[in-house]
């Protein structure tokens, strides 16, 4: 294993099926970092990488996201939100629980990030803080607009990616010299300003200019944090695995029609890539 390789996910809602396909890849060839960060979807696949449960990173990417409490007015009227996170979590747990022995015992370590929402400001929790209730990873999955915050360790956060997106900057804070990068988007998306009309919501939901001026600054941070992955690439600190292609998946997407070939793409172009990314790992 090597001793100085992080692993970034980003978040992507149901689009994170290509991330799940990833991992099972990497579970499948023995490719175990040290350390993995995520935010939102990401850090829910990273837990089935940390334990390597392998069966539960097709549930959790796949069969999870199908139900119909996931999205729409079931979640809305049961939890307050349009994202069923509680319905997807039960979903999850009844079919693969999560393995806590495996998880205390890992070699590989793992952050979440959440949006403290009085503080304004992203803080990461280590894999010690997840717990049966699993409110670490629900609160990292509460979409700003779309769900409602948490509470947790006695504040309110909700999903993370309002600031940090890609959480490149707590990889490197955490001593990290070479970063695997998984992204749910395919090459040359561009992530535009939030339209007014969110900002107006935004506004009115959480009574809070700075949420408000996050959010409408969160695509320029976005460019930001790729723009220092790419400066990585091209030092040889940075390897990213993204889609090659758009097939019609969303962050919303919940037609399992759609989301088993996401997934399976995922799986192939890292197996495709498989001796790069033992290399990028390899090298001294």
């Amino acid at each position: 294993m090597s001793r100085r390789v992080g692993l970034v996910a980003e978040g992507g809602g149901t689009k994170a099926a290509y991330s799940a396909g990833a991992l099972k890849c990497f579970l499948e060839n023995g490719i175990y970092l040290p350390y993995c960060v995520g935010i939102s979807a990401g850090s829910e696949i990273l837990l089935s990488y940390v334990t390597r449960q392998i069966d539960r990173m097709e549930i959790t990417g796949i069969d999870a996201p199908c139900q119909k409490e996931v999205i729409g007015i079931r979640p809305l009227l049961k939890e307050g939100g349009l994202f069923g996170i509680e319905a997807t979590n039960d979903f999850i747990e009844s079919r693969a629980p999560l393995d806590f022995e495996a998880l205390r015992n890992s070699e590989t370590q793992m952050d979440v990030g959440l949006y403290n929402i009085k503080e304004h400001t992203v803080e990461y929790f280590d894999k010690s803080y997840v717990d049966k209730d699993m409110t670490l990873i629900k609160a990292s999955c509460a979409l700003l607009l779309l769900s409602r915050p948490y509470m947790f360790n006695n504040k309110k956060y909700m999903d993370a990616g309002l600031v940090d997106m890609i959480s490149i900057e707590q990889s490197i804070r955490r001593g990290n010299e070479k970063h695997i990068v998984l992204s749910t988007k395919e090459k040359g998306y561009v992530r535009k300003p939030a339209p007014k009309y969110q900002r107006l919501l935004a506004k009115l939901v959480y009574h809070d200019d700075k949420i408000v001026d996050d959010l409408r600054r969160r695509h320029e941070r976005y460019n930001e944090q790729w723009d220092k992955i790419a400066q990585l690439e091209k030092e040889g600190k940075a390897l990213v695995l993204r889609p090659s292609k758009d097939i019609g998946v969303s962050r919303y997407t919940t037609d399992p029609k759609k989301l088993r070939p996401w997934f399976q793409l995922g799986y192939d172009e890292t197996l495709a890539r498989l001796d790069e990314i033992k290399e990028f790992i390899d090298e001294d």
